[in-house]
């Protein structure tokens, strides 16, 4: 979560985090959605059911993502209180989804991103780049080590970047301690501050890579 504005990713334990942390969720903007596996995604269905339930907002919700990213949510929804669904409740905020239809530029809201597609298991998994308060913003989402992910960190003053294995690995579709090192080796040297996310393991110790805790804030 970027400013309590925007949110990388929504996973299904998010909503109960920002409540413990004090956030009302009525505070996000935008929600970027780097791919539509559960641990990214699920937690849509949660924020939109306390729109239903317990907030309303005036001002539009931004959800941006893949191509189906719209329909995908109302079927997890449906599935999820068909009950309520059936009865007419519906999200007391005005919804605006942002589909990516390929690598570009694309607005959600005040915010202008760049989406650049990821190498994730031939899934359509995605990137983003953005300008946030005077820094180049990374986020990396589910990837494999590719020459998009490169273009993707080039330059960036803060980089959010997933390292799924703490110990090398040939997976095919994540980051291993070693090729997260290599990647923003050139971030670090010039005092980025890269964030390490999505782990299976905690990583050993890096200079200049921080490794992600729950409810921590960091400042770049």
């Amino acid at each position: 979560m970027i400013d309590e504005k925007i949110l990388l990713d929504l996973p299904p334990t998010a909503i109960p985090q920002l409540h413990r942390l004090g956030i009302d969720p009525r505070s996000v903007d935008v929600i970027l959605i780097s791919h539509l596996h559960a641990d990214h995604s699920f937690g849509l269905p949660f924020l939109l059911l306390e729109y239903c339930v317990r907030y309303e907002r005036q001002e539009p919700l931004f959800i941006a993502g893949p191509l189906g990213l719209e329909e995908n949510v109302e079927k997890v929804c449906e599935l999820a209180w068909p009950d309520m669904r059936a009865k007419g409740f519906r999200p007391r905020v005005p919804l605006e989804f942002v589909e990516i239809d390929g690598e570009g530029t694309y607005k959600a809201g005040d915010l202008t991103f760049e989406a650049i597609p990821m190498e994730h298991f031939g899934l359509d998994a995605l990137g983003y780049r953005f300008q946030y308060k005077g820094r180049t913003i990374a986020y990396s989402g589910d990837t494999a080590d590719c020459a998009q992910l490169c273009r993707l960190l080039d330059g960036a003053d803060v980089a959010v970047i997933e390292l799924t294995h703490p110990e090398p690995s040939d997976d095919p579709g994540h980051l291993d301690i070693e090729e997260v090192v290599r990647l923003t080796a050139g971030l670090r040297a010039r005092g980025a501050l890269v964030l390490a996310t999505h782990m299976s393991g905690t990583p050993p110790p890096r200079e200049g890579i921080t490794i992600c805790e729950d409810g921590k804030t960091y400042y770049s």
